[in-house]
Formats: C-alpha cells, structure tokens, sequence
C-alpha cells in the first residue's frame, strides 16, 4: 500500500476486536488498515482466552455487552459454517454444590455468600437474556449429563445455548476474511500517539498516522499512513493511547488553537486482570462436555472446568486485578490451587499425572462494567475499549456495532458513493481443512499458511490441541 493512499478506515490493535472490526468494515466496502505492534496478531489478551462462546446471561441487563453478545450469537453459527470451523455446542451447566469450597472466586479462595444464589435467580436471568431453552436439572440429571463430575453438585441450571471453538482459529478466520476483501494488515507497526495528528484537509478531517521507531533504530524512517477515521482498539493499552494522543500530541495543540475542537477525556481507567489456567489431558473417568461453571458474580464469572474443542480438559480463569500489562508469569500457589480445584469438581482426574500445560492471559477490564466504545465525530475517532472476558463471544457484534458508529461520522455523500462500489460479492472461501492446517503448522514449526498468508500460532489451547493432533496424524501415516 502507498503512503500516499488515502484509507477509510485505520485500526490500532490485532486482536479479536480490531480484526472484527476490519472485517466488519472492509464488508462494508470501507478501505481498512490494521496496525498491530506486535510481529504476530492475537498476541496479548485474545492469544489467551478461553474458546467459549457464551450467551451472555450474567452480563448486565440493559448494557451494551449483552447486547452485543445477543447479536454475535445470532451470527456465529453460520459464520463458522461458511468459514469451515469446527465448533462444539455443548451447553453449560451453573452448579450449585454442598461444600462451600467449591464456590470460589477469581482468586481461588471460598467467597461467603455465594452458596446463597438459588439457581431459581439463574434461570430467570438466563430467560430475561433470552435463553428461553434455559432449564433447571436435579443433581441426578446433571450426573446423566456430565457422570464424571463430583457427587457434591446438587444441581445445576442448564444453557443449551453455550459453544466451545477454537479461540485462535475463529480469531484469524477474521483477519483471513477481511484479507480476502481486500484489507491491508501491517504487523510490527506500533502507532505513535505523540506524531502523529488530525488536520482538516477539503473541509474534511485527515488523520496523519506515524509509526513509533525506537530511539536508537537509525536505519529506517517510520512509516506513515493516512486515513479519515481512525479506531483505538488497542485493548490493554487503548487508555494509554488515548491519553497521550490528546493529551499531548499535535492534534490537540492544532484544535485547540485553530479549531475549537473539544478536548478528548478518557472516560474510563484501565484494570487489567489476571487469568491463569490449567490444562491436561482427558481420560475415561474425567472427561466431561459441558463447561462447568460457578455462581457468577458482579465482578467475575469464576472458574470453569471445562473441555477445550480438543478434547483436554481446562480450569480458570482466575481473576486477581494487576498493574503490569505484561506480567504473564505462572504463579506456582495459583497453579496448585487450580489442580486442587480442579480435582474437586472432577474426582477422577489426576493433576500429576494428566498436566499437559498451562497459561495466564491478561484481560483488558476498566473500571466500567460495561463496554467503553465512545464516539468523537470532532475529531472522527472511535475508542473501543473495557471489552473484557467476553471478546471473542462478542467480537462480530462489536464489529457491527462500531460500522454503525462510523456511518454515524462520515459524510453522506461518502457514504452513498461507497454503497454504490459495494454492489458486488463478498468474497468467502474457507479455511484449509484442519488436518491440512495441523500438517502445514508441524512443518513451519508454529506458523500455518491461509489463503497466501502465513499466520503464528498464539494460543497455548490451540498450540496444545494441534501438537496432539499432529501426532495422531503421524502415528496414522
């Protein structure tokens, strides 16, 4: 792409958000560039979820995150069938136990008055959410479903609605997509708040974009782009971001001296929050289908056991508040205490013998319970930010809901030349096979190639599932 090209649309962040969101916009038939900073998408937050596709019950009523989850779970299903991917709907069940120990939070420590939650109050949210199939079982009908799981549950409620997928695969499948329509995505691009600035141009704002090159790397210039809107989707850094952009950039010396352009607050404070897991390997007398969860709670949704979409068996997330955005170091006492966990809720598993890995990712919370995507027509910029644990389930209503926003900000006419270039196909071809992704990943050691594009493996999850895979298919061969 040349520098001097013009963009629709310039997004900061590869994650699960920004490539939603490139996909959403680049099917519109918006000219899109995303920028990640680091040398692989889905580095940080979505290279470290879970994989689970919820239905959004215990998120807030009357908040923009269970609305967006609503939409996206309208949309997933057949999504994945046009793309090829795999999934698993397995429902889950909310349990309710007669030890209080099995009742735990973030942090692994017993939380009092969580025994107290009737399920009753479960299932009328699950219906007010929509999960109208919802339905309560006794302990003896949760042991039908799921025999492997501790006599101390005394019964659940039931969400048919919940999927398990491939969090690293449905995650690219956006970025392959978009791609195939024509986006660009440039990787090792971190956008330097401090250079670069907005203008008016025509009587329309342009944004300058620069890159951020270390101080002491002489041998390039940084790379610049230009584009009339631009996305902060830059997950736990999108609140450093905004702030330096307008509190100490160009632009917001050039509006307030020639423009009259408000100054951009940052309406929200980022938390980032720790999750840590544990993963193993499934044998007859501890293999389950149903994620099993706890009583969620106002601050967390506690820590499921649950089946990956290879088959291993998975606890966590944790969630203890930190300030490092980067500190994904395993705490060992965590480690033990989610075997423990983990052996409580599933008696015949051995943490000792059937470990097989394990994995902390860092999710972008705020001090907001709700989402925080906030629209400056001004200086037409998008922040969207505070999409926490619920990402990856969400991220195809995200991307819609912000196309809605940016239509809201751009110029009719722009926007009525643009819907006459997009009467054409979308262009969709699904992903390779799985055994054909598996084989190409052992042979790159780490990296497969989609539709002329290679891409590095993130997830611990996925990296886990294809290594087993790759081995069953050698043994075959």
């Amino acid at each position: 792409m040349e520098e001097s090209t013009i963009q629709d649309l310039i997004i900061i962040g590869g994650g699960v958000v920004g490539l939603a969101i490139l996909r959403a916009a680049t099917l519109q038939g918006y000219t899109c560039t995303l920028l990640e900073a680091e040398p692989h998408l889905l580095s940080h937050a979505s290279g470290s979820n879970s994989g689970i596709i919820c239905t959004g019950f215990d998120a807030a009523p009357g908040t923009l995150e269970r609305a967006l989850i609503r939409e996206s779970n309208s949309l997933f299903r057949i999504y994945c069938k046009e793309l090829g991917i795999s999934l698993r709907p397995c429902g889950s069940l909310v349990c309710t136990w007669a030890e209080r120990e099995h009742h735990e939070n973030g942090d692994c420590e017993s939380r009092p008055g969580d025994d107290n939650v009737p399920l009753s109050d479960v299932l009328e949210e699950c219906h007010l959410a929509g999960d109208t199939h919802a339905s309560m079982l006794t302990s003896s009908q949760v042991r039908q479903l799921e025999p492997n799981l501790s006599l101390q549950c005394l019964g659940a409620v039931h969400i048919p609605g919940e999927i398990v997928v491939d969090p690293w695969l449905f995650s690219i499948s956006l970025a392959v997509h978009a791609r195939e329509n024509g986006a660009c995505i440039l990787k090792n691009f971190e956008f330097d708040p401090n250079a670069s600035y907005y203008q008016q141009q025509d009587g329309h704002v342009l944004w300058n974009v620069v890159e951020k090159v270390p101080q002491n790397d002489d041998s390039r210039l940084p790379r610049r782009l230009k584009g009339k809107v631009v996305i902060n989707a830059a997950g736990l850094w999108a609140d450093i971001i905004q702030k330096q952009q307008f509190d100490t950039s160009p632009s917001q010396c050039f509006s307030e001296r020639r423009n009259g352009h408000r100054r951009m607050n940052t309406v929200w404070t980022a938390r980032p929050r720790r999750g840590q897991y544990r993963i193993y390997s499934s044998r007859c007398k501890s293999a389950i289908t149903h994620p099993i969860q706890p009583m969620p709670t106002q601050r967390t949704k506690g820590i499921f056991v649950f089946s990956s979409i290879y088959n291993h068996i998975v606890v966590g997330p944790t969630a203890s508040d930190q300030e490092s955005k980067t500190d994904r170091e395993i705490d060992r006492i965590v480690a033990k205490k989610l075997d423990d966990y983990a052996k409580r809720i599933v008696p015949g598993l051995d943490p000792d013998v059937d470990f097989v890995g394990e994995y902390v990712g860092i999710r972008p919370g705020t001090d907001r319970r709700d989402y925080q995507i906030h629209v400056y027509p001004e200086q037409r910029w998008i922040a969207v930010a505070g999409i926490r644990s619920t990402g990856l389930t969400a991220s195809q209503g995200i991307g819609n809901y912000v196309v809605r926003c940016l239509k809201s900000i751009v110029d009719d006419n722009e926007d009525d030349n643009r819907r006459l270039d997009i009467e054409r196909i979308v262009k969709t071809t699904p992903l390779p096979s799985l055994a054909t992704m598996v084989r190409d990943y052992h042979n790159r050691n780490g990296e497969v190639e989609i539709h002329g594009h290679v891409y590095k493996v993130t997830h611990p999850l996925t990296k886990i599932g294809w290594d087993f895979l790759a081995k069953e298919l050698d043994d075959a061969s």
